[in-house]
């Protein structure tokens, strides 16, 4: 009784929904909060999946917390919910709006929804190698990485890279994964064609948050203090004295695969990725 008051309620909401149909019944999952700043643009921050998204994620969640501008997950909100990668509402482009908002948590250029403000708003990207990229999933999925959320009955807990991670060992799950990788970079690869998009890369900012969110503050015109960036960039400036392959940051420093992946596994990825690699800078620099 009290979800189908809560969804009655949110049908009239002024505010932009998104709808999904829950074991056939039509639930609304998401209302976009009122924004507190429609003075300033739509922002939008995309990443990779072990790239450092969740330390941008964190510390853009603060920056915004400043500026008491809204800011939008939501693929944070489906993954609560349970809702599959290949199941996102078509709907869910009725919450991107001009002004006011600032949109991160993308793990991956969606392709189930469309982002009508994507061609005139201000966008970020933050890569990493993908040969690092893998060895990093590979040990979040095996150790810390959360659940699917079950909010929903027709909640999808199942995660098939947690299984693979658990299946193989690692240099047969990076060569597994790459393709997926691949994919993602190649998407962004093309909106950065077709795009003016502020690419970081983690190699060139993880040793100097304040200064990397201080840029990003910069460029989005947000009236963001270096003070405020610099005590923001220090609450996360996290990096282990050993690693700890069962803590999310398990460590830092780049050119981890090194030590994980085996010479041949290293050479196939190198050919994956080699144009990928060459398009975001990391042929040249070998790690």
């Amino acid at each position: 009784m009290l979800n189908y008051l809560q969804n009655a309620l949110g049908r009239h909401s002024s505010q932009p929904q998104i709808h999904y149909v829950d074991c056939g019944v039509d639930k609304v999952v998401y209302t976009l909060p009122k924004s507190r700043r429609e003075d300033l643009p739509s922002v939008l921050a995309f990443a990779m999946p072990k790239s450092g998204s969740v330390l941008l994620d964190r510390m853009l969640r603060e920056v915004c917390a400043e500026l008491k501008l809204s800011y939008v997950s939501i693929m944070e909100e489906f993954f609560r919910l349970g809702i599959p990668d290949n199941l996102f509402p078509a709907d869910t482009a009725n919450i991107f709006v001009g002004q006011g908002y600032c949109y991160g948590g993308f793990r991956y250029l969606p392709k189930s929804f469309e982002i009508p403000i994507i061609g005139e708003a201000k966008k970020i990207l933050l890569v990493r190698d993908p040969r690092d990229m893998l060895v990093s999933h590979y040990f979040s999925m095996l150790k810390s990485h959360p659940e699917r959320g079950k909010a929903l009955q027709s909640s999808e807990q199942k995660m098939k890279s947690r299984e693979l991670a658990q299946e193989l060992a690692i240099d047969d799950y990076a060569l597994r994964m790459a393709k997926r990788f691949l994919i993602f970079l190649q998407h962004y690869q093309h909106l950065c064609e077709a795009e003016q998009v502020k690419v970081y890369r983690y190699e060139d900012v993880i040793y100097r948050k304040a200064d990397w969110l201080a840029d990003i503050c910069a460029y989005f015109d947000w009236p963001v203090a270096a003070s405020a960036c610099a005590t923001i960039a220090a609450r996360h400036d996290v990096i282990p004295s050993a690693e700890d392959e069962a803590n999310h940051i398990r460590q830092v420093h780049p050119g981890n695969y090194k030590k994980k992946l085996q010479p041949a596994t290293i050479e196939q990825l190198d050919a994956e990725f080699a144009a990928t690699m060459q398009f975001f800078g990391y042929e040249e620099r070998g790690n």
